[in-house]
């Protein structure tokens, strides 16, 4: 087999990002990263609110995608340059110097559409007038690829004549709503994404859980054709279980960290009100976070509502001075609880029960809350660590050369069943207060549940 060139090739020089150090660019890569829609995602932090915690956290998603592409060319020098990989192609699931084109471009632009605090509002139905929002983040590819800036023209204009691709195809595999050959290379139980989020993110959060022997691992893979995937071999199994439990110790401790998820949920809370209440229109939400970058939005959102503000502005305002609800009530998230996964999935009945808190406290105690003092945290019913995914991951035995399921291989303890402990023992369903009525929530729980699952 014959090796595509410009996967060792350096004309472009050189690129130096904390984690992986010295990355070599070729033209077509330098003038990717060099336009204006790339360069926007310097503006875009990768964990949100993690920096209210962790003050490091405000990393960007420029330097991740292209930790991503880096992880992701190694990845195909080994599949290129191994005789066991090689042998393990095959006519319909090879990686020729076209498909190896096609996987790092995707890879280099996965981030593409991405819009500050994305993760927070495309996940939760949020509405205006009975309509979503805001679009999920891939569903912006194409139009971030076509649009034109003066002086550069688009990222799709680049795709087609430096990388010699049909951006309508690199958008495809992007958006990852229809199966194609290699979108499982990109995104899943053992994607580059993963491999270079965690070890940036614990590097950037200062945290240990983010030690993962990369290079072991990468050598370890292999193609699986009849999954168009990768497997791994036997030397690569202590380095996936570093990453998968790397992936545990950030979502508990990092990603779901509960002040981090208390001011998601005040974002979120806010912008329903403001939606309810017609003091943001869906086109202005929109114009703020599509074309914005994290430092202005906040202040921008703010700038945006007529005056005087609506009461519920408040808990915009408690986001920009720093002031989280806090934790009231902790509970274990349920698969089979209708009434968690009603709340999760569906804003206005989330906020109805939040004004009924209130209304209750009001009674109990002679307050005089206006509603939006009471947030509830209702994680999603979607797998934070690819069960199905997982479940298809398959281990190489070289001697027997047989592919086998990883659960089932009997060479390690993350199984299927493991994974679902992981994923139970993270997720938490919380109720949130201001400081000053905290307690009084916590002291009247079963009570409050009471109204919760009424």
């Amino acid at each position: 087999m014959s090796f595509p060139e410009f996967l060792f090739r350096a004309d472009g020089g050189f690129i130096r990002i904390p984690v992986w150090g010295h990355i070599p660019l070729d033209d077509a890569l330098k003038k990717t990263i060099s336009h204006p829609t790339f360069l926007r995602l310097k503006g875009i932090k990768q964990l949100s609110f993690a920096h209210y915690v962790f003050p490091g956290a405000t990393h960007t998603r420029f330097e991740h995608s292209i930790g991503v592409y880096h992880l992701t060319k190694l990845i195909l020098q080994r599949l290129l340059t191994n005789p066991l990989t090689q042998s393990l192609q095959t006519e319909r699931f090879s990686f020729d110097e076209q498909s190896c084109k096609l996987i790092l471009a995707a890879s280099l632009l996965h981030d593409i559409g991405h819009y500050p605090h994305a993760h927070l509002v495309e996940n939760t139905a949020l509405t205006s007038k009975n309509e979503i929002v805001f679009k999920d983040h891939q569903d912006l590819t194409t139009e971030r690829l076509f649009a034109t800036h003066d002086g550069f023209g688009s990222l799709a204009e680049i795709l087609e004549n430096d990388w010699k691709l049909d951006p309508t195809e690199v958008a495809r595999m992007v958006i990852g709503k229809k199966k194609l050959t290699f979108s499982r290379l990109i995104s899943g139980t053992l994607d580059p994404d993963k491999m270079d989020y965690l070890m940036r993110d614990a590097h950037h959060c200062s945290v240990p859980y983010g030690n993962i022997d990369i290079e072991r691992l990468i050598e370890s893979f292999v193609p699986d054709a009849k999954r168009k995937r990768f497997a791994i071999t036997q030397k690569g199994i202590a380095p996936f279980e570093s990453l998968m439990f790397a992936k545990y110790a950030m979502m508990r401790n990092v990603y779901w960290h509960h002040t981090v998820r208390t001011l998601s949920a005040m974002l979120k809370r806010f912008l329903q009100d403001a939606f309810d209440e017609e003091h943001l229109s869906q086109s202005d939400a929109q114009e703020i976070f599509y074309q914005n970058t994290d430092e202005r939005i906040l202040d921008d959102l703010l700038d945006a509502l007529p005056k005087p503000l609506f009461a519920s502005a408040e808990l915009l305002i408690a986001i920009v001075e720093r002031r989280p609800y806090k934790r009231a009530i902790t509970l274990p998230v349920e698969p089979d609880n209708t009434w968690q996964v009603e709340l999760a999935t569906n804003a206005k009945c989330r906020k109805e029960k939040e004004l009924e808190l209130c209304r209750y406290l009001n009674r109990k105690f002679r307050l005089n809350l206006k509603g939006y003092e009471v947030i509830i945290d209702a994680p999603s019913s979607k797998s934070i660590f690819d069960y199905h995914d997982f479940s298809e991951l398959h281990l190489y035995r070289e001697k027997r050369k047989t592919f086998i399921p990883f659960s089932d291989s009997g060479e390690s303890a993350f199984t299927k069943n493991f994974i679902s402990e992981f994923e139970r023992t993270t997720k938490k369903f919380r109720i949130t207060a201001r400081a000053d009525i905290a307690q009084k929530l916590s002291d009247h729980q079963h009570h409050l549940i009471n109204i919760l699952n009424s």
